[in-house]
């Protein structure tokens, strides 16, 4: 008898275990499911090991439910969606691989898997840390040092989210590299190193280019004056091209009794006065038919006229013939005592 009431107990158990795991409802599997999806398994349904790809096992499982297949242990689940799903182990900088997900984790999000891992098309790896970065021109936007690569292939600093040169360096104009800053006499290798200078060249040493003169402190390139009444800063300017030219109040002229001609500052004479060339008498060629220098004397030529006001020359015939007068009287009192 007792053995009959262990035998119904048994049987009565057993159809509560097959009844219960029949009864549960599919909403009531993805319920279970949906909850260990948190432990990084795929959304693959399996009974047994079997129903899973390579390198994955079935998890919470058991003989009456339903499990989710899993990763083993030293593989990642690095792709899943519904119907699909990839276990494969983390790979780093030429290590093979399948997909770049593999990469990622050691070489950041710009990594890339072309049969072994490496960076992007127009990224590098960063060598302290092993990571794919971008890189940015220096002056550019950074968030890190490994954003500012050099052409050389060493790298700038990044600071307040600029990459910029360390002390000394500037960028040079392409922005690509770091350049040692030589100034006005300094030897020199390119003319990068002397283009923070203005107007500056390497000439074996960093010197002005043709047209510029350096400056009283050696320190900038001043352009040279080319004409009289050119501005200026310094007496340099005026002396280059221009034969005894001098810098007074901001414009190039010549020192007092002399005046610009041309390229050079020649003797000022006026009407009247003596002379040795024509251009002692009268300030730019254009004029030379208004005034010339006639026997040592400057003179007006006869009926001339000047508009500018630059010759002490007119066409009124009164002062000609005053003119001529005091020429001729000259003249005549200059052969009575000589001669």
């Amino acid at each position: 008898m007792i053995r009959l009431v262990l035998g119904a107990v048994l049987l009565s158990s057993l159809f509560r275990i097959v009844f219960l795991q029949e009864a549960e409802s599919e909403a009531q599997i993805e319920e279970r499911l949906g909850k260990i999806t948190e432990s990084l398994v795929s959304y693959q349904r399996c009974r047994t090991d079997s129903d899973c790809r390579a390198n994955s096992f079935c998890y919470d499982n058991d003989n009456t439910r339903v499990g989710l297949c899993k990763c083993q242990a030293g593989y990642e689940l690095l792709f899943r969606n519904r119907t699909d799903y990839s276990c494969l182990k983390l790979a780093t900088w030429g290590e093979e691989c399948e997909i770049s997900a593999q990469c990622v984790d050691n070489l950041g999000g710009l990594a890339t898997c072309q049969n072994t891992c490496g960076c992007q098309e127009k990224t590098y790896r960063y060598p302290y840390d092993g990571r794919c970065y971008r890189s940015v021109l220096l002056d550019d936007f950074c968030r890190t040092d490994a954003n500012c690569i050099l052409e050389d292939g060493t790298y700038a600093f990044c600071t307040d989210g600029q990459c910029e040169c360390n002390i000394g360096l500037r960028p040079s104009a392409d922005r690509k590299r770091c350049v040692n800053v030589r100034n006005l006499g300094q030897n020199c290798s390119d003319d990068y190193q002397c283009s923070f200078i203005g107007n500056s060249v390497c000439r074996e040493i960093c010197r002005c280019a043709v047209g510029y003169v350096v400056s009283r402190n050696e320190t900038t390139c001043l352009k040279a004056a080319t004409y009289f009444f050119d501005s200026c800063e310094e007496n340099a300017q005026c002396s280059e091209f221009l034969r005894d030219g001098i810098c007074n109040n901001g414009n190039c002229t010549c020192e007092s009794g002399y005046h610009g001609f041309e390229t050079r500052c020649v003797r000022t004479a006026r009407i009247g006065q003596a002379c040795s060339a024509s251009e002692q008498c009268v300030p730019s060629t254009e004029l030379l038919s208004v005034a010339n220098c006639t026997a040592g004397v400057c003179q007006c030529a006869p009926g001339a006229t000047d508009s500018s006001g630059r010759v002490e020359c007119s066409n009124n015939t009164s002062k000609v013939r005053i003119s001529s007068f005091l020429f001729a009287l000259c003249m005549l009192v200059y052969n009575l005592f000589i001669l």
